[in-house]
């Protein structure tokens, strides 16, 4: 009682700050439940309040789940990445078995070597000397009549300042073992559902861009592994990488925070994966309904958020995809038959995501992005293009640190979950027998 009389300043402080924490235990644990029914553009304070809770409930959740706060507060700038030279070091082949090679060669093997290494140069200037035409325009005349693809007036995508369009290419562009997708339960579904095999997931449910440095949940040989280490295991794996990220950050990061996260994650891609084309994929809309119910995951801080996408597209100088011009109607909702539960895209309404991106690739990059289309709409690797007419041949099966995370989809493990984070999800299980399944289960 001394304390409280001597430090009455500090006393308040410690009463909030133990009130809160108290409350938000509560809100995570459903035993108390904040109010939706607010008019976002009539009541912005308690939408202000809103989304501070939501932050309380995202930290409780890392400190339960162990992972350190990262901080997204401070003005970042494009290009600042730098890695940990632990990190890579615990990732990179050792020394003796990089230099070990030449004397222990037969003449024979060191033949094959030098003539390997002749045909990868050579394939590399193809690339460059292709892709470097074409984006002057000198060349692939029926290319780019062909298969470059018209952007409707309601499609804001954009390939980004240093590709000169999209084109339409066929499934082995997503199959060749060199894409990757990462994100929440709706990219989890799109892995899950689209039909294309052989893409790599680092997508699961509850999975938010504030995690990617911190949250280790990736499967592989070295244990479980965070995104970024996940990266620095598949050093220039990928050459298309997909992301999608947002609806879950709605409630707690605001516009800076979340393009400080967004820029961090680009610039560690970048790093690992210097040949990849990198996609950043608008936030889905949600239902009217769904919408009208919430003062947080509603359409307009949506439209907001993806508008603040665009622009870190456009200073990262890679390709943003506007999913919302075949997800959205014309009222810019997303259609109630999409979704049961008014987020999570039906299983049967998963080809409108998959034809749009066919219809936006990036094949006339600089460097090894760079990509051919053969006459049947199907992506070939330049070096293959010179070789066969048949098109490509199928890509061998190649080891790679992580499969497909799939979570316990069931009705009690997804309640569970619930139980504890607070997210909204989907309680209701994949079935064989039905296409409406809502991918996902939870953001």
């Amino acid at each position: 009682m001394d304390f409280f009389r001597k430090c009455p300043f500090l006393s308040t402080v410690v009463l909030i700050v133990t009130a809160l924490f108290i409350y938000g235990m509560l809100l995570a644990t459903k035993t108390v439940k904040a109010s939706n029914s607010v008019n976002l553009s009539n009541d912005l304070e308690t939408v202000g309040v809103a989304t501070a809770v939501q932050e309380i409930k995202v930290r409780l959740q890392n400190w339960r789940d162990g992972i350190n706060d990262r901080d997204y507060t401070v003005d970042y700038m494009p290009t600042e990445y730098v890695p940990d030279e632990d990190m890579i070091n615990a990732f990179s082949p050792p020394e003796a078995v990089a230099d070990v090679g030449d004397e222990e060669l037969t003449d024979e093997e060191k033949a094959d070597r030098v003539l390997k290494d002749e045909e990868d140069a050579a394939a590399e200037e193809r690339r460059a000397e292709r892709s470097e035409k074409m984006k002057n325009g000198e060349t692939d005349e029926f290319l780019r009549d062909a298969f470059k693809t018209k952007l409707e007036e309601n499609d804001s995508s954009t390939p980004g300042d240093t590709y000169d369009g999209f084109y339409t290419v066929g499934d082995s562009y997503f199959t060749s073992g060199d894409t990757v997708i990462i994100g929440d339960s709706r990219e989890q579904g799109f892995g899950m559902y689209s039909g294309l095999d052989g893409i790599v997931s680092y997508a699961m449910k509850s999975y938010g861009v504030h995690q990617v440095f911190t949250k280790k949940w990736i499967d592989s040989e070295f244990g479980k592994l965070t995104l970024e280490e996940a990266m620095a295991a598949n050093k220039g794996k990928f050459r298309k990488v997909y992301i999608k990220f947002g609806l879950n950050e709605m409630g707690w990061a605001d516009e800076d925070t979340f393009d400080n996260a967004y820029y961090q994650l680009i610039d560690m891609i970048k790093y690992y994966q210097p040949n990849a084309v990198i996609y950043i994929q608008s936030i889905i809309n949600v239902t009217a309904a769904k919408s009208n119910e919430s003062n947080v995951f509603n359409n307009p801080n949506i439209n907001a958020r993806n508008e603040a996408l665009k622009v870190v597209a456009a200073k990262e100088h890679v390709a943003y995809l506007d999913l919302n011009s075949v997800m959205a109607d014309s009222e810019g909702n997303l259609p109630a038959d999409f979704a049961s539960d008014g987020i999570h895209i039906k299983q049967k309404y998963m080809y409108l995501w998959v034809d749009f991106l066919k219809t936006h690739a990036v094949v006339g990059s600089s460097g090894e992005a760079a990509a051919l289309i053969d006459e049947d709409g199907a992506y070939i690797p330049p070096e293959e293009k010179e070789e066969t007419e048949e098109g490509p041949e199928e890509a061998p099966e190649e080891d790679t640190v992580s499969e497909d995370s799939i979570e316990d989809t069931s009705e009690e493990a997804v309640q569970e979950d619930n139980d504890k984070t607070g997210e909204i999800v989907d309680t209701e299980a994949p079935s064989e027998s039905r296409g409406d399944w809502e991918t996902g289960g939870g953001i």
